[in-house]
Formats: C-alpha cells, structure tokens, sequence
C-alpha cells in the first residue's frame, strides 16, 4: 500500500494506492500555520474513517505546491506510517526530458500530471488540472516536457469578480443547459464553463498546430466533469491522474 498526499494551495488530497489502483481518497482543507502534531491528528482520522491502518503503507510519497506544509505533512506522515516520505521534486527519475528554462521552479503537481500522462496516453499529450490554478503541461514525443500554459482557476476567477463587483454573486459552478444566460447568475456560470472550455480546445489546436501532430488532451480536477461536455475536442477524463504519477514516481525512485 502506497500512501499518496497532494498538497494544493486550497485542499490537501490523499490517495491510498494498490500497485497503480486508488484504492481510495481523501481530503482536508489546506491551512498554512498549521503544525506536524495538528495535521497527524488530522489525518489518522481521515484515515481510520476510509479503512486505512497507517502502518499498513509499505510506502510514502509527497508531492507540495505549498513549500512551508511540506515538512510538517512529511512529518506526520512518518510519525504515523514509521516511514520516511519520498518528495518529489525534479531531481527524481520523472521519465521526462525537461526542455524548458527552470526545470526546478516546474511545479510539483505538474511534474505529477506530466509523468503519468506521458506513461499512460499517446503522445504528444496535453494535460489541464482544472484546481485553485488551471495548469497545462505540453509533453511531446519521447516524453519531452515542453512547458505549457498558467491561468487563473475558475473557482478562483469567480470569486475575484464576485468580491471586486458589487451586483455579481458568488455561485457554485456547474454544467449549464444552454449556451447564453438568461439571468445574472447563469450569465456568470456559462461564461466560465463555456470560456474555459473555450481556452481548453484553443490552446489545443494551437499546440497541435505547432508540433504537427494530432494531440492527445487529458483533463483532471474536481471542475472537469462540469467543463468537459462545453469543449468541442475530445478530452480524456481521468479524475487520478496526479495519484497514478506519484505512484509511478514512487515506483521508479524507491530503491533511492
């Protein structure tokens, strides 16, 4: 059993793994001034919740956008498991060719992402992890990380316009059922999913049309169910596609 944790800028997700199955998830709010002792206690609930004996991980791997949880999640971790986590970074072997400026400043969860595409689709692939950020990750043939692309989320978007306006409500986005809005709030909602949706299948033709082949577009995050049916490509849904890469970095790296 591998234990998996993702620490985001908004939640902490936790993957528990069987060889590359997500045997199961879960998740806590991510709080910056919080310390090893508070997040053990934390995740040993969440964990004796879902079925899960610590002790029972062989292994643990940690992956942090959020740099000053990194240690204290790793501590926990240890404390609870009596194993030492592997964090990832861009020194692990990734299976990737990194051709861009700053390898290192690559963030942890696109190294993730970017890992488990190039192992699982056809290349060249584009990921999008529709989180607190939207991120795309470029991997072309042979598995060369190219870059990609950082916006806004759309959580993050929606709640920016809603506290700078003083007419526009916050909402809780979903799939709409038609194309233009018919009122304030559906006008908000659709011009986020149809808009993102817009920029996914955009930003795909156009990488497709400067590597000259057809492009693979894998999507993950919690939004994607809800941006997905708006794009007019095909997109492949894969709801653990950052889980599957840390299992894969583990697997590459564990005898390091």
């Amino acid at each position: 059993m591998l234990l998996a944790v993702d620490i985001g800028n908004t939640n902490i997700c936790i993957g528990v793994l069987e060889g590359d199955e997500v045997r199961s998830t879960t998740r806590m709010v991510t709080r910056p001034r919080c310390t090893a002792d508070e997040y053990t206690a934390e995740l040993k609930f969440l964990l004796r919740r879902i079925g899960v004996t610590p002790a029972d991980a062989q292994g643990v791997i940690v992956c942090s956008v959020v740099p000053g949880l990194t240690r204290p999640l790793a501590d926990a971790c240890r404390r609870l498991t009596g194993r030492d986590a592997m964090l990832v970074s861009v020194a692990l072997d990734t299976g990737l060719t990194m051709d861009v400026d700053t390898p290192e400043r690559v963030g942890q969860d696109r190294l993730a992402d970017a890992a488990a595409a190039a192992a699982r689709y056809p290349l060249p692939c584009m990921t999008v992890d529709l989180g607190t950020a939207t991120t795309y990750n470029v991997i072309g043939e042979g598995g060369v990380f190219l870059g990609g692309f950082i916006v806004p989320g759309v959580q993050t978007s929606l709640r920016a316009i809603s506290a700078g306006t003083a007419q526009l409500p916050p909402i809780a986005p979903e799939t709409p059922g038609e194309l233009i809005g018919k009122n304030t709030v559906a006008c908000l909602n659709n011009g986020a999913m149809f808009g993102t949706a817009a920029m996914l299948d955009g930003l795909a033709d156009r990488v497709e049309a400067q590597l000259g082949r057809p492009l693979t577009v894998v999507a993950t995050g919690g939004l994607a169910p809800y941006i997905l049916p708006c794009c007019k490509r095909r997109v492949h849904y894969d709801a653990d596609l950052l889980f599957h890469g840390l299992a894969l970095l583990y697997r590459k790296n564990q005898k390091h």
